[in-house]
């Protein structure tokens, strides 16, 4: 083989090793996402994340109303998320309205998430200012 084709070649060979390469840097991520819950007076919302996978998982985690919500804590940006660990991102939420749970990762199929629309609600028996789950709903 000639000393022009061996050149040819190998030019071809890291083009298409770089093509493979910048494909796979572009692979799309996966989601979880809740269905949208009503929020109260004075509610917060509060987004659970379980790896019940084997790996460590790099995720983000965000919850999003039609109002800005208040971001309270985070404890799901700081490192992936360890086999068998559960990381929580809570929010005020505003009044009377909605909002949701986003987890995004390259693979969520080993996670679980659930969301949780936390507020007052006087009955008797339940001491007054302490916060109790009003609904949930588990993310898909």
């Amino acid at each position: 083989m000639s000393t022009h084709a061996v050149v040819v070649r190998s030019a071809v060979l890291v083009v298409l090793v770089a093509i493979v390469l910048g494909l796979a840097g572009l692979a799309p991520a996966a989601e979880l996402l809740s269905p949208p819950l009503p929020t109260g007076v004075g509610s917060s919302g509060a987004c659970h994340v379980r790896n019940t996978g084997t790996t460590p998982v790099s995720l983000q985690v965000s919850i999003f109303s039609n109002n800005s919500p208040v971001f309270m804590y985070d404890t799901c940006y700081d490192a992936p998320l360890q086999p068998g660990r559960t990381c929580l991102v809570v929010v005020d939420l505003p009044d009377a309205s909605y909002a949701a749970c986003s987890v995004t990762a390259g693979n969520v199929s080993k996670l679980k998430a659930t969301l949780e629309i936390r507020g007052q609600y006087p009955t008797a028996g339940f001491p007054a200012g302490l916060l109790r789950v009003l609904v949930a709903e588990d993310l898909r």
